[in-house]
């Protein structure tokens, strides 16, 4: 997770650095020249953009414009991916957030909690992030829903939401059904067919991203990273933690990440 501004000038060349992340531009003055795939958009103050930089992009200050000033981040997390190509993000990737306020205040906060970092940065930056995430797509699900009969994709991000906010607690599928007002199939249903996974799948690599971000900071203990991630039993933790990364989290603590 990396988060940061700029200004960008008309003579400046484009951004098309592959960084293989999820990167969000919030432009807070002037305005920016946005390529996706050979399309143009042009990114507005108060306008989030969101970039899968896997993929070919460009973005530059727009021709027009004295300068182009914005907040950006990079993140990773499961199912971000399925997300992307469920809303059309390649297609359509500008959003106005309902609150471009909380917007910018979410991107401040996430670059704060990044530059001073502490034990609870990961928490804090990750919590910003789901409610920004949360804000700035409701509209086009909204519209997503009602073109589709009212699917309540909304409520699953209640439920993603809820559970990247509370990694530590012991969920149920039950608990998830409960917060998103679906039953338990319905729940596993369409989860599966937004995210491309299922809810506890998810939430174990959610688990596991978060352990990989807290295992590399000074004095690390294993048992406590695991108990923070949701697992009170630290050989749970070490099983499912190599399952998915390919290392015991001791040794990735010791070689300080990949």
């Amino acid at each position: 997770m990396v988060a940061g501004s700029r200004t960008a000038r008309p003579d400046e060349a484009p951004i098309r650095k592959r960084f293989h992340q999820h990167v969000f531009v919030y432009t807070i003055g002037g305005r920016g020249l946005i390529e996706v795939r050979g399309q143009r958009f042009l990114a507005e103050i108060g306008s989030v953009v969101w970039l899968d930089t896997a993929q070919a992009y460009a973005h530059s200050c727009a021709p027009d414009s004295e300068t182009w000033r914005y907040l950006w981040m990079g993140i990773e997390g499961h199912g971000l991916d399925a997300l992307y190509q469920f809303l059309g993000v390649q297609q359509s990737p500008l959003f106005v957030p309902r609150e471009p306020g909380i917007a910018q205040g979410a991107f401040e906060a996430v670059s704060g909690y990044l530059a001073e970092r502490s034990p609870a940065t990961d928490a804090l930056a990750s919590a910003a992030i789901s409610g920004l995430i949360a804000d700035m797509i409701a509209p086009r699900l909204i519209g997503k829903a009602a073109a589709q009969d009212d699917l309540g994709e909304d409520r699953l991000l209640l439920v993603l939401s809820a559970m990247r906010d509370d990694l530590a607690r012991a969920w149920t599928i039950d608990d998830l059904a409960a917060c998103a007002r679906l039953s338990p199939s319905q729940l596993f249903r369409r989860f599966r067919d937004m995210v491309g996974t299922t809810p506890m799948d998810w939430l174990r690599h959610e688990r596991i991203n978060q352990a990989k971000r807290l295992l590399v900071a000074p004095d690390a203990k294993v048992s406590a990273v695991a108990a923070v991630c949701g697992y009170p039993d630290p050989y749970h933790f070490s099983r499912d933690f190599r399952r998915v990364t390919g290392y015991t989290p001791t040794k990735f603590r010791r070689d300080g990440g990949y």
